[in-house]
């Protein structure tokens, strides 16, 4: 083994290169999902202001959701990596959904009164999905800055009040991914109340493995399933 001064130079040399080449790497890679990612940001806030949450409120929902995804994809579990064709072909399908509904739709003008707080709407939310690992309700160390965010936007907006959803992978029975869903949603709720959120402002529901994000009989469909999903009430 070469233990000379040259010999550990040339090492530390090497390894700064290789630390480079993947910094530069994954920086390349997270910018090509960029304009996706920025296209479906234009066409959700168009959507929105012909209002797609009342006129196609499934679809918005969809679509609004899979923008969450492409974004998750790109900043948390593959920046090294090309999006995943299927997330990716399934975005394509709900912006285009969303598209043929609101140009199918007809506008319908809102009443004053619910302009002006009257009559309660279902909202967009604007709160992070949080994953989880296999058979886990423990928030992920790699969650918490999505928490963070959710910390900040709820204490932002006091009287904004959320349902958790909790929800699994297709592995396991129905009643077991049930109760999985639920400690899932909870460990979310315990972790913001402990920050500081009001837990009346908090409810929480499973639906286990019965509303499955991504179809597919792998890890890569899995882990986009296993989530606490945010509903704004």
């Amino acid at each position: 083994m070469n233990g000379s001064p040259k010999g550990s130079q040339a090492l530390r040399l090497a390894l700064i290169v290789a630390s480079v080449a993947l910094m530069i790497a994954g920086c390349a890679t997270t910018a090509s999902y960029r304009p996706e990612i920025d296209s479906m940001k234009a066409a959700l806030v168009e959507a929105k202001a012909a209002g797609a949450e009342t006129r196609a409120p499934e679809e918005y929902a969809a679509a609004e959701a899979c923008l969450d995804w492409m974004t998750h994809e790109a900043t948390e579990f593959n920046p090294f990596a090309d999006p995943d064709a299927r997330i990716r072909g399934k975005c394509q399908a709900a912006f285009v959904a969303l598209r043929e509904k609101m140009a199918a739709a007809p506008v319908t003008p809102q009443p004053e009164t619910a302009q002006a707080g009257g009559a309660a709407q279902e909202k967009a939310s604007p709160l992070q999905d949080i994953f989880f690992d296999f058979d886990k309700s423990s928030i992920r160390a790699d969650m918490k800055k999505s928490l963070a965010k959710n910390m900040r936007w709820l204490k932002a907006n006091p009287t904004a009040s959320i349902i958790i959803e909790g929800h699994c992978d297709e592995r396991g029975t129905v009643e077991y991914n049930q109760g999985l869903g639920q400690r899932r949603a909870a460990s979310v709720k315990k972790y913001l109340v402990a920050a500081g959120i009001g837990a009346k402002r908090i409810k929480v529901v499973s639906y286990g493995k019965e509303r499955p994000f991504v179809t597919g009989h792998d890890e890569s469909a899995w882990k986009w399933n296993r989530r606490a999903h945010f509903v704004l009430q």
